[in-house]
């Protein structure tokens, strides 16, 4: 071939390496193109138009104790704030002590010093009341027949024996005396009234006859002392008026 027939021929472009396609993009319709049915991509924001983007917040001063103090000496409304919640935590500690710690550590404390008693502590202890009573009982009945022996001896009302039962024999027998006394020189008193009745002039025996202020007297000295001799003479005394009215 000559060499003007080589130079002429036209030359055709040859890809180096072939085109590769999406296929599946085509099949959902693609995102581009002018003549796609896609999404389009979303606009940019206009370079000079639009909402600026808003800066960032600053950061808060770090919370310190320092600082919260600071805040609470130089504030007065902080300082009775703090106060308040002060007083009202102290009363509330206290309310909690009362009712939740404070019975505990009682029945605790109680329970050391007084252990509870078993049962055979308990009968003992049963069995020693009732001894201690019986024995009380029996003393009393033994001092009062004492009392009306010596009442009926000496012809004093038995009726009152019961009233100067002591505390033993000798507090009961001091009783009976100082009524035998009283009550003597009441009957001698009604006696001499009797006398005088009839027309005799008794015997001086002594006693007053202002017998209504010995009464107040004796009582009121019951009363302030409360001695078993000073309530007998009391009671002496008014038996003594009721024999002078008979």
């Amino acid at each position: 071939m000559p060499i003007n027939q080589i130079t002429n021929t036209p030359k055709f472009f040859t890809p180096k390496s072939p085109l590769r396609l999406d296929i599946q993009f085509f099949s959902d319709g693609g995102q581009g193109g002018n003549g796609g049915g896609g999404t389009p991509p979303p606009a940019e924001p206009p370079a000079g138009g639009g909402n600026p983007t808003p800066p960032a917040n600053p950061e808060p001063p770090k919370l310190t104790l320092d600082l919260v103090q600071s805040f609470v000496n130089d504030n007065e409304d902080a300082k009775k704030w703090l106060q308040s919640l002060t007083d009202t935590r102290v009363t509330d500690a206290i309310k909690t002590y009362e009712t939740k710690t404070l019975p505990k550590k009682l029945e605790e404390e109680i329970a050391k010093r007084y252990p509870a008693e078993t049962e055979e502590q308990k009968q003992l202890r049963e069995l020693k009341q009732q001894f201690e009573r019986l024995e009380t009982e029996k003393q009393r009945e033994t001092l009062r027949n004492k009392a009306l022996s010596v009442a009926t001896e000496k012809q004093l009302p038995t009726k009152l024996v019961d009233f100067f039962v002591g505390q033993d024999e000798e507090s009961t027998l001091k009783n009976l005396g100082t009524f035998e006394e009283i009550f003597s020189a009441a009957v001698q008193q009604a006696v001499e009234g009797k006398f005088k009745a009839g027309g005799r002039e008794p015997q001086p025996s002594g006693l007053s006859t202002g017998i209504d202020a010995q009464i107040e007297e004796a009582k009121k000295r019951a009363m302030e002392t409360g001695r078993q001799e000073d309530r007998v003479a009391y009671a002496a005394l008014k038996m003594k008026k009721e024999t002078q009215g008979k």
